[in-house]
């Protein structure tokens, strides 16, 4: 069976505080327990048990209590003002017990309701973390593509700075150079020449090349010339050409000739 342990208390005007002796080994925070409601003080200690149905009512959520080796002290705030003059309630046992249990059960929806606040606070809160730190991130973003964008036109920059001095190094380097001889250069030909006259490094293009070279050149200069006599074959086509019509001509009056004695036989 519990024993009940010796208490002591005291009030003014806005609260009353009430100290219950216990031994040392049963002091212990580990071992002890406090519930208050608005009409009662309860101590659980092993092997201590403590009740205290109050004179009157107590506002349970602001109340302390504190947990001290041998003692536990609680301070609770009254709801109205003013000097109760007792501790314990005054009445029969029936209206004590009726108004204990509805103060617990007060108590049971003030906690459950307390829970469901701090359960949805917490959510908030969470809430407001995870958006918060997403919204740090985005920034973190940000700020990372744009320092990207910044170091790729930077880049970009230098290299095309280090081609364009690149290629106006080569352009100046090539314009000191003496110019180069192309194949096609080798080939033009100015003025008129002899087909007949070897020349070094003269390598003809074709006629249809649209400047003068040495194979057009020639080949006007041949068509503008006369043939030597001896080797003119023209005019031997002319001779043979003359030579054919005439043995023709013969062989038409024989053959006219032949006809005609053939019709005096006849």
């Amino acid at each position: 069976m519990p024993l009940t342990p010796q208490f002591k208390w005291n009030e003014d005007e806005d609260s009353c505080t009430v100290e219950v002796i216990l031994s040392s080994a049963a002091g212990s925070a580990r071992n002890t327990r406090v519930e208050c409601t608005d009409a009662m003080i309860k101590v659980t200690s092993p092997p201590y048990f403590l009740q205290l149905d109050l004179y009157k009512d107590i506002d349970e959520g602001t109340s302390k209590a504190t947990v001290l080796p041998g003692m536990v002290s609680i301070k609770a705030r009254k709801k109205e003002k003013g000097l109760w003059g007792q501790l314990k309630a005054a009445g029969d046992a029936a209206s004590v017990k009726e108004r204990r249990e509805a103060s617990i059960r007060e108590k049971s929806i003030r906690d459950a309701r307390r829970y469901e606040d701090n359960k949805e606070k917490k959510r908030q809160d969470d809430d407001y973390v995870f958006h918060k730190q997403w919204d740090l991130e985005k920034d973190e973003k940000r700020v990372i593509e744009r320092l990207a964008e910044l170091h790729k036109k930077d880049a970009e920059k230098q290299l095309y700075e280090w081609v364009e001095t690149k290629e106006a190094k080569e352009a100046k380097e090539a314009g000191e150079e003496e110019p180069v001889s192309t194949y096609f250069d080798k080939q033009l030909v100015e003025g008129d020449v002899n087909p007949f006259e070897e020349k070094d490094g003269l390598i003809p293009l074709p006629g249809s090349y649209h400047k003068k070279t040495a194979r057009s050149s020639a080949m006007a200069n041949s068509l503008k010339a006369e043939p030597v006599p001896e080797f003119d074959i023209r005019k031997k086509e002319d001779e043979s050409a003359g030579g054919r019509s005439e043995g023709k001509e013969k062989r038409t009056q024989i053959e006219e000739v032949v006809e005609e004695e053939e019709e005096e036989e006849e």
